[in-house]
């Protein structure tokens, strides 16, 4: 595997940002020279989210300067995405996609659509999950969950 590329990928919904994020970020500035991060719109997330997710301005801004902070030296623009795919899947200069064991799936749906759209495959990047220290998969929704439950105690 080629370890640096020109353009790479990724996309989420951004929420509570948590080192699972950081990590994933990290390894798209890693090897990317130029990242291009999808952030899910208002209304998309509210599509498969269970709760009521921070605004784009706010989840914008806060990974704004999270990837400041990780790669200061990175070109990184942003795009709203409004479904499954955004600009992952129209872009021919993408030339990889960074992904947890969780995502991976949706990266290969974007290869697959891309390859229906006659642009070439990106590599795609897996990354591990991140835990904390009881062994729990770092998700915002897991982050959400353990705040209300030590609200509620």
């Amino acid at each position: 595997m080629k370890l640096k590329f020109g353009n790479v990928v990724l996309g989420g919904t951004f929420d509570t940002l948590h080192s699972g994020h950081v990590k994933l970020l990290a390894t798209a500035a890693i090897i990317g020279e130029k990242v291009l991060i999808g952030l899910t719109s208002d209304a998309f997330a509210s599509t498969y989210k269970q709760y009521k997710v921070k605004p784009f301005a706010v989840r914008l801004a806060n990974l704004r300067t999270l990837m400041a902070s990780i790669a200061p030296e990175r070109e990184v623009t942003y795009a709203e995405i409004n479904d499954p795919f955004g600009p992952a899947v129209s872009d021919p200069r993408l030339e990889a996609i960074v992904a947890s064991i969780e995502t991976a799936p949706r990266a290969l749906q974007i290869n697959d659509e891309r390859a229906k759209r006659g642009l070439r495959p990106m590599e795609v990047v897996v990354i591990s999950t991140v835990r904390d220290g009881f062994g729990h998969i770092l998700s915002s929704t897991y982050i959400r969950r353990v705040l209300e439950q030590s609200k509620q105690n």
